[in-house]
């Protein structure tokens, strides 16, 4: 098996937990979402400074390191629309919404880097959107068409992650990555900055942080270093491989889904409320097959 595919479905199968415990930090530990960017930023700060001294030192271009930085700018940017969302919703859901995140990659080749578009990536396209914006509107209720303001902002969150894959891969090679992913880190180290800059953002911060018991801070910042290490073999799957077949690889988010969510709703049905019921699951495992077939459809 090809390395780049062993580390997507790696950082795949984290990144789902990461959801499930920020879905709990959300629900049982932290009441106002608002200042766990502020966390976030913090384990950028400290990742990226560590990861800067173990590769070396290195110094990028201006331009280069502009890029890197930005993407991890708009990550936090997005962190923080992801948060607000995750404290309201299933987390099965919003797994669901990343899926959309290639379309948006899609689009992107398109405008700027002239990729053409064909039937077969229409249909692949097709695939992914539908079975996304579909939910069911109860327990064992009918499927429905979602475009209510969570799903516009994971779109939003979507449209970020997007841009920083691309940014990402126009940068990185597979000589450079261990060079400029310090950097990336960093941005997010520098748009929490700007996100502490808000009065709002910064009082529920320090509120919060003089609140929480030590315990629930450890196992905030251990969800944040899961993230980053996540992120990590994401983005180091992207640098040997293509952006393009790693989103694919990743559409295999919605199964990992399925799976944590019956175990973690069984297990704690007060906090993870994920329809566990067989035609759930049903509609849940095929309707992440469809998206997995559009993903291979546009790529």
């Amino acid at each position: 098996m090809p390395l780049w595919i062993l580390y997507s479905l790696l950082g795949t199968a984290i990144f789902v937990v990461v959801v499930f415990i920020d879905k709990y930090n959300l629900s049982e530990v932290v009441k106002d979402y608002r200042g766990m960017t502020i966390y976030s930023a913090i384990v950028g700060l400290i990742s990226g400074t560590i990861l800067w001294i173990l590769t070396g030192f290195p110094i990028l271009g201006f331009v280069d390191g502009v890029l890197v930085i930005l993407t991890g700018i708009l990550s936090i940017f997005g962190a923080a629309i992801y948060f607000s969302v995750i404290q309201k919703e299933h987390g099965s859901k919003v797994i669901f919404l990343f899926q959309l995140t290639p379309i948006f990659v899609l689009i992107l080749a398109i405008l700027f880097l002239n990729e053409a578009i064909t039937i077969r990536k229409l249909l692949g396209f097709i695939l992914i959107l539908v079975p996304s914006l579909l939910i069911s509107s109860n327990e064992g209720g009918k499927l429905k068409l979602d475009l209510g303001k969570n799903t516009l902002l994971i779109l939003a969150v979507d449209l970020l992650a997007a841009i920083s894959a691309v940014l990402f891969k126009f940068v990185v090679d597979v000589g450079s990555f261990s060079k400029v992913v310090a950097y990336e880190s960093w941005g997010w180290a520098i748009g929490g900055v700007v996100l502490f800059a808000i009065p709002s953002v910064r009082k529920v911060f320090i509120e919060t942080t003089r609140n929480l018991k030590k315990k629930a801070l450890i196992l905030i910042f251990t969800n944040e270093f899961f993230y980053i290490a996540s992120k990590l073999l994401l983005f180091l799957a992207i640098s040997l491989g293509s952006v393009y077949l790693v989103n694919v690889i990743t559409g295999t988010q919605v199964l990992f889904g399925v799976i944590y969510g019956v175990i973690l709703t069984i297990i704690a049905p007060k906090i993870f409320k994920e329809d566990v019921s067989k035609s759930g699951l049903l509609k849940k495992i095929i309707l992440g097959g469809v998206t997995v077939i559009g993903l291979i459809l546009i790529y």
